[in-house]
């Protein structure tokens, strides 16, 4: 038909008339200072997935606030490594900022939203009050999450050492299809951190409100992917709310996409995942993959639609 009409010499051109579809909106009063979920392509995402109940995202971090009411009615049970008992409130602040980064959730009117609003958060304690965690509870928690089914394992916590004990227990998740999301690092350097530096975890960098490397974000060889990272508005513990930089916030981002295509796609392996996130990113620097920024900054709406 369109060529027909075009033959005819009667039209300046012809297409087909489109149909267009509402963004979603969601109504948390904080919505409009995540900049960087507009950035990522978050809403054109959420028109196709805001996540699933069956695909939880394990925080392996310092615990989540169980009375935040963006994040409460998601937590599922978890452990602590520090107590050995399943008693999993935050011990220092850091992860219920983390959790909320990727999962907070939307359009419930409160806060923020994070980038899986329907994914449940498995909070796996290892970060104590001082700001340390043992490589040896970080590789337990990475397995134990493995064990219990958790495909997305984020970690915001990193050591400058290599680690027979963190790799052998990345490979093991990395066998069972869980892929672990971690921080590259704040130290504007291309030293790897670990488990950021290890085989099958993907490591993410920092970006700016205007698509630079921030500032003090790691870059590098062992760098994958990179996410928005600075002033990120997200979830407090003591049911607050404030704006939080770091590649520590970077990772749970591109967790929480991972997330989203994984609820639309469960089929998907590890391996599958991993490439189709890498392969939608936005390129930011050199054609291709490069030291800066990886693949490039994740895009929501490419990779929720591939």
């Amino acid at each position: 038909m369109i060529r027909d009409l075009e033959a005819s010499g009667q039209f300046t051109f012809v297409e087909p008339d489109y149909l267009a579809v509402p963004l979603v909106v969601p109504n948390d009063p904080d919505y409009s200072q995540e900049w960087h979920l507009q950035t990522i392509q978050a809403p054109s995402a959420w028109d196709v997935t805001t996540g699933a109940r069956g695909v939880p995202i394990a925080m392996i971090d310092s615990g989540v606030d169980p009375t935040h009411p963006d994040l409460a009615s998601k937590l599922i049970p978890g452990w602590s490594f520090l107590t050995g008992t399943a008693d999993t409130h935050d011990v220092l602040g850091h992860g219920t900022e983390t959790a909320g980064t990727a999962a907070a959730i939307g359009n419930n009117a409160a806060g923020v939203a994070g980038v899986a609003w329907q994914n449940p958060i498995m909070p796996l304690v290892v970060l104590n009050s001082s700001d340390y965690a043992s490589y040896s509870n970080i590789a337990n928690a990475i397995m134990y999450a493995a064990d219990h089914g958790v495909r997305i394992v984020n970690i915001s916590i990193g050591g400058t050492s290599a680690s027979s004990t963190m790799q052998t227990a990345v490979n093991y998740a990395w066998n069972k299809g869980t892929v672990v999301f971690a921080a590259a690092g704040n130290y504007a350097s291309s030293t790897p951190i670990y488990p950021a530096g290890c085989t099958n975890v993907v490591a993410v960098g920092a970006t700016d409100s205007n698509d630079n490397l921030a500032s003090f974000s790691n870059y590098g060889s062992y760098i994958d992917l990179t996410a928005p990272g600075v002033n990120i508005m997200t979830t407090t513990a003591g049911s607050g709310y404030g704006g939080v930089s770091g590649t520590s916030f970077s990772s749970p981002i591109a967790a929480g996409v991972a997330a989203l295509v994984l609820s639309r796609n469960p089929s998907l392996s590890a391996q599958q995942l991993v490439t189709l996130l890498e392969q939608n990113s936005d390129d930011l620097g050199a054609p291709g993959y490069d030291q800066i920024f990886g693949w490039g900054r994740v895009n929501a709406s490419r990779a929720g639609a591939a």
